[in-house]
């Protein structure tokens, strides 16, 4: 039986809830900026140089996956811009999206948004307050139906800190929107946590990906966001990313994402 495309394996997280071989989805952006040689601003801000890099950077580290957002304080740009067209780094985004939607027939195309209480705290609110959460479910969906529009195939909603168990309802409610937009787009959905003991508000539908040590069967791995802790996995997993924007250069990060696409492959 040959091995399903990147992009139907994305399909088949949506539909199935698990996959084999897993989808390597490590939140790698910024490291393309190397390939076109400008800064981190001008490159994110330019859809054209943005969905070339992604392309190339795609090409040269061999993983499933190009990410257009990478959980990153994206959502909270557009959050202040008012909507996600008013912000230049969105607007290249979901742009750069559409356009690889075309052209990247061999990869998934990935968008990673923060979740609901790091996306309340990047904008100065508590993660544990209701209304808050609220507000930034509704900027969060928006967000999503702009890049799912686009074409992306799988959402992974991040929190890359514990929640506040007291908000834990108010949580669901606003990420459960999110994921249901993308189910309606046919497109796969996960749900990053740092702590185990939240997966239990995960919305229905969501693969959960929670760090190594924590992770149960059938649940997805979320890697540190520093490659150099990175270990290859010892079990079959739906997916696996990082909990957040991986950080290093582009040399550092194409050898550990080529370390764990091998490891995967031969699970």
């Amino acid at each position: 039986m040959p091995v399903p495309s990147a992009r139907s394996r994305a399909r088949l997280l949506a539909r199935r809830g698990r996959v084999s071989p897993a989808l390597v989805c490590p939140l790698v952006l910024v490291q393309a900026a190397e390939i076109e040689a400008l800064s981190e601003e001008r490159f994110l801000s330019d859809a054209t140089k943005l969905a070339n890099g992604l392309r190339a950077l795609h090409t040269s580290f061999g993983h499933d996956v190009i990410v257009t957002a990478a959980a990153d304080d994206l959502a909270a740009a557009a959050a202040r811009a008012g909507s996600p067209a008013a912000d230049p780094r969105v607007a290249a985004a979901v742009e750069a999206t559409r356009r690889l939607a075309v052209t990247a027939d061999d990869a998934a195309l990935a968008v990673a948004l923060c979740g609901p209480a790091r996306l309340a705290a990047e904008l100065g609110q508590s993660p544990g307050d209701q209304a808050a959460l609220e507000t930034c479910g509704a900027v969060l969906l928006t967000l999503a139906k702009a890049f799912l529009e686009a074409g992306a195939n799988l959402l992974l909603l991040v929190e890359a800190e514990p929640l506040p168990a007291a908000s834990a309802g108010a949580w669901r409610s606003a990420a459960t929107p999110v994921v249901n937009v993308a189910r309606f787009h046919q497109a796969a959905a996960a749900v990053v946590l740092a702590d185990s003991a939240d997966a239990a508000i995960a919305p229905r539908g969501a693969v959960v990906c929670l760090p190594p040590q924590q992770a149960g069967p059938g649940q997805g791995i979320a890697l540190s966001p520093d490659p150099a802790a990175w270990l290859a996995p010892s079990a079959d997993v739906p997916l696996v990313t990082s909990l957040g924007p991986v950080r290093g250069g582009f040399a550092e990060c194409r050898a550990a994402v080529g370390m764990l696409t091998a490891a995967v492959a031969e699970v």
